[in-house]
């Protein structure tokens, strides 16, 4: 599969459990917004580990086969995913309240997970030393999920919060 093809598989995957979720089942065009409006996650993705690769890895851009095991990190978000996509394929909205107190924990319990297994790919498959697969984790990390929450709540804060400030001064 191509770093493409994994990426769309990825944004079909969200697509999809963002349509059963507000739909309770796949509508094709809650599906592609929920998948254009997601498509940052996977450019980020690629721009932040291509970035780090190059400053703190190696020289020159990441082969194919690098970025797809990079991307094979996003496995376990898929499952997460795919839990919350039958949950709410099956459990009426009513009776959802208690699987909200599993959901963020299992997120956190995720995030956690998939911190370790990207230091021990980076420490086993490209002989980095445990040191170094850990900044280059947390490198990856603050590039990608800062960029990542600055798009999302960036848009949010430009069009909510910024017209509020430049009506404090009379703009």
């Amino acid at each position: 599969m191509t770093v493409l093809g994994r990426q769309l598989a990825f944004l079909v995957v969200v697509g999809c459990a963002v349509s059963v979720a507000a739909a309770g089942r796949v509508v094709p065009w809650l599906v592609l917004d929920a998948a254009v409006s997601a498509a940052f996650i996977p450019v980020i993705q690629i721009l932040g580990f291509s970035l780090v690769w190059r400053l703190r890895m190696r020289r020159g851009a990441p082969s194919t086969e690098t970025a797809l095991a990079f991307l094979d990190g996003n496995t376990p978000w898929l499952w997460w995913f795919f839990a919350i996509a039958a949950v709410t394929a099956f459990v009426p909205p009513r009776s959802l309240g208690p699987f909200g107190i599993v959901i963020w924990p299992a997120a956190g319990l995720l995030f956690i997970t998939t911190l370790f297994s990207d230091m021990r790919w980076l420490r086993d498959a490209h002989h980095r030393s445990s040191r170094d697969a850990a900044i280059d984790v947390m490198a990856l990390r603050v590039v990608i999920w800062g960029a990542g929450l600055v798009w999302f709540f960036g848009i949010a804060v430009w069009y909510g919060e910024v017209p509020k400030v430049l009506a404090w001064f009379g703009a």
